[in-house]
């Protein structure tokens, strides 16, 4: 149908700069101004974008995307790099669950399926209370700051629990020469002196959500994740050096600096979709949600939340 030159230029009709040209082809010669004032108003028109104009659809305003954990069999993998830390290192992510019926792992170096060695791992107690186990080499595990494992070392502490359906910054760094000290919300809670040696001995995946392998090697050599964590974690970060107080508060409170040293793994979640979990440190270790990087019913679920 071939349409007059007034049914283009109508006031509540805005129509793409396409349509006038195609439209603009059938019609008889137009005088060149009156084409470019047309051609200007369809540019201005509200039904036109740049790039600048769409909005974050991963992201909502206000909002922060973050993976809740069924505390059955979800997790996050982490494929081994040598560069995560052993002996030395800061552990740091924000949480939120209530009591667990178990150990509930935050961020763990879980057993290796052939030295049996785990290196360390934060979790939460039954109790609701922070905590951290190390192994070392002899397969001896140590529990901090209770130290009620294979006693080692000697700590100090006060309240250490997180369970109470808040989110809380949780954070755990050792230094080399074996002090351990558990933060909450970027406060110091416990503090641990001459503290068992994390096995280096691992080749196991990183995992956030569960811990990989049980005390001990189970039949057939297999150790398989356990300690699942029930209920909500974002931004999970690992560095190899041991931050400083004032530098985990800065966490705590102001978030994760890209480009910390040491920074060796920083998901933040905020893909809002997909497997992927990508890593925002310069180290790239990308891990995915789940067993396997298809999707599988070990997948966190993507939620969103008012900003942590």
């Amino acid at each position: 149908m071939s349409l007059a030159w007034p049914d283009i230029v109508k006031a509540h009709e805005p129509v793409s700069q396409e349509e006038v040209r195609l439209t603009v082809k059938r019609q008889p010669a137009i005088p060149n101004l009156l084409l470019a004032l047309v051609l200007s108003a369809c540019a201005n028109s509200p039904t036109s974008s740049s790039p600048e104009d769409v909005p974050d659809t991963e992201v909502p305003p206000g909002l922060t995307n973050l993976l809740r954990f069924d505390g059955v069999d979800d997790r996050v993998t982490v494929p081994y790099d040598a560069s995560f830390p052993t002996e030395v290192f800061t552990i740091a992510a924000e949480i939120k669950l209530t009591q667990p019926a178990g150990r509930a792992a935050v961020i763990a170096r879980g057993e290796d399926d052939n030295s049996f060695n785990l290196s360390w791992q934060l979790y939460v107690t039954p109790s609701g209370n922070l905590e951290v186990m190390l192994e070392d080499s002899r397969e001896s595990n140590f529990c901090y700051p209770l130290n009620n494992c294979a006693p080692r070392g000697s700590c100090t502490f006060g309240d250490l629990s997180v369970a109470d359906d808040a989110w809380h910054h949780v954070a755990a760094s050792r230094t080399g020469d074996g002090t351990l000290t558990l933060y909450i919300d970027g406060e110091s809670r416990a503090t641990c002196t001459g503290t068992g040696v994390p096995s280096s001995n691992n080749f196991q995946a990183m995992s956030i959500g569960s811990t990989f392998g049980t005390i001990g090697p189970p039949p057939g050599g297999v150790e398989p994740p356990t300690w699942f964590f029930p209920g909500l974690i974002d931004d999970p970060a690992v560095w190899n050096v041991a931050l400083t107080p004032a530098q985990i508060a800065d966490a705590a409170s102001l978030g994760v600096d890209e480009q910390s040293a040491g920074l060796v793994g920083y998901w933040n979640f905020d893909e809002g979709a997909g497997q992927d979990v990508m890593d925002l440190s310069p180290a790239g270790n990308d891990g995915f949600r789940g067993a396997n990087a298809a999707p599988d019913s070990a997948d966190p679920t993507w939620e969103a939340e008012e900003g942590t």
